[in-house]
């Protein structure tokens, strides 16, 4: 069966449906009847498409045959392509006067490799970048535009930096209350920073806090299609207070280890849909966040109907990663058939004292995963202790009287899941002793570990605990229910576990 994703005036993204996890056996792909790809990928793209037009593609997998029809969107070519090109020239403004005209039935063609500083959407605006297109970032930061903290757009600061009203840089493509709109194609967002000195002395603010790749404020109906963004200085994309959020088989790239260069971070928003992304990342390939206590206390939004489909996280610190901004709280999120090759950690909580009442993390669910060669699979963390965090009363593991400081996590689902190449331990689950982790449930899961399995730290906590093989670490969780849990090879330690009830089915 296929299932339409996303379709654009110029291109199609569709879904297998199946229990594979992004990857599925062989298959060819006839646009009209006639063969035009051969695939192994649950998502694809069509491109090269005419507006308008209605098409027919058939599938055939395993000599069995499934159709779908479908009907490209009516809108009118607006061409971009500079007549006398110089590759040493800023386009910005040329670029941004085409989308500031462009008309609702029309969309923007970008046809070249253009040097830009920063372009604004504004509502129906459709970007098309071809094959061969890309647009490359501007090295030098004093000439970016300013976004500031005190600034308000729809009731929300502009500026912003990790859960907090900071001074920003615009990024390279900027969405501020946009709506409607969307970026497509296979060209290239290349935002230059390997060239730049975004990555230099990074904690050092300098003018502004840095940009990202893409920053959507306030948005609303946004699809991202088939694009690769990449070097980007901080967050690859970034989705603040938006709704009905589209990123579907793109690919989102940065170096290993690169500062605070995660791949999609929707920031207290509603309706996240990530389909068939491939991330290769120097952070976080997906981290979900609603904001610090004081944005939580004054917005009371949370980052909540989020779904992550037919996904590779291919390194990065964590696959699935929620907060450690998460004041705000977070809710129904559910991730199926996705890969995650060789990241550090595949789902990766992270909450503190302080973080608030409101920062409720409930309701998440795994479900037909493959973690492979990933060092520590489930990580649900309240002890969470960054770098530049100092040694306080949230990192003490006595009863602490709750507050109006105190968070909650509330009911994970992991099911279905295949961890094969394990290297720190299965599952890492620390609450606090004053608001334990409420429910843990784990089904049907086949677990290996790594022949030369390495030594490490499962999470970031203020004990610096290190683990090679072992099963379960359990601390403060009310409810932990193991269902036809199988090793391959049996772990170093079964169980590492105070203060909690572990029941086995």
């Amino acid at each position: 069966m296929i299932r339409l994703v996303t379709v654009t005036p110029n291109s199609v993204s569709l879904e297998l449906v199946n229990n594979d996890c992004y990857y599925t056996n062989e298959y060819e792909v006839y646009l009209n009847d006639k063969k035009i790809l051969s695939s192994n990928l649950n998502v694809f793209s069509i491109y090269d498409l005419t507006p308008n037009t209605v098409y027919k593609v058939k599938v055939i997998q395993n000599k069995k045959e499934s159709d779908i029809e479908f009907k490209t969107l009516d809108k009118k070519e607006v061409l971009f392509k500079a007549s006398n090109y110089d590759s040493n020239k800023d386009y910005t403004e040329e670029l941004q006067n085409y989308i500031d005209e462009l008309k609702e039935d029309e969309y923007l063609k970008i046809d070249g490799i253009y040097h830009v500083i920063c372009l604004f959407l504004k509502s129906n605006t459709y970007i098309y970048l071809p094959k061969g297109s890309k647009l490359i970032g501007e090295v030098d930061r004093t000439k970016y535009p300013i976004l500031p903290k005190d600034v308000l757009l729809n009731g929300y600061p502009i500026g912003t930096w990790e859960g907090n009203a900071r001074t920003s840089f615009a990024s390279l493509i900027t969405g501020l209350g946009a709506k409607n709109c969307m970026i497509y194609g296979e060209g290239i967002i290349d935002c230059n920073a390997s060239n730049s000195d975004w990555w230099v002395d990074f904690h050092t603010i300098r003018i502004a806090c840095r940009p990202k790749g893409i920053f959507l404020h306030t948005c609303e109906n946004v699809t991202l299609q088939g694009i690769t963004c990449c070097n980007t200085p901080s967050w690859n994309q970034h989705c603040f207070f938006c709704k009905d959020i589209n990123y579907i088989d793109t690919f989102f790239q940065n170096p290993p280890l690169m500062p605070t260069t995660d791949g999609i971070d929707p920031e207290s928003s509603d309706g996240v849909n990530i389909i068939g992304v491939k991330f290769s990342v120097g952070d976080d390939c997906i981290a979900i966040k609603s904001g610090r206590y004081a944005f939580a206390k004054k917005y009371h939004t949370p980052a909540s109907n989020i779904v992550i489909r037919n996904c590779l996280m291919n390194e990065g610190h964590g696959g699935v990663t929620l907060g450690s901004e998460n004041s705000g709280g977070i809710n129904n999120v559910v991730v199926t058939n996705c890969y995650f090759k060789s990241t550090d950690r595949g789902l990766r909580i992270k909450s503190q004292r302080g973080r608030g009442n409101l920062a409720i993390i409930k309701d998440i669910t795994f479900d037909n995963i493959i973690m492979d060669n990933v060092r520590a699979c489930f990580v649900i963390n309240a002890y969470y202790m960054s770098g530049s965090d100092v040694l306080d009363w949230r990192y003490d593991e006595k009863y602490v009287e709750p507050s109006e400081l105190t968070p909650k996590l509330g009911k994970f689902t992991f099911k279905n899941i295949v961890c094969k190449d394990t290297h720190f331990g299965v599952g890492y689950f620390l609450g606090l002793p004053e608001s334990k982790i409420e429910e843990i449930e784990l089904d049907n899961i086949s677990i290996s570990y790594a022949k030369d399995a390495l030594k490490g730290e499962m999470a970031m906590t203020h004990r610096h605990e290190q683990h090679s093989k072992i099963g379960f670490y359990v601390e403060n969780v009310d409810k932990l229910t193991l269902k036809d849990i199988k090793f391959e090879n049996q772990p170093s330690q079964m169980y590492i576990a105070k203060n909690c009830n572990i029941i086995e089915k």
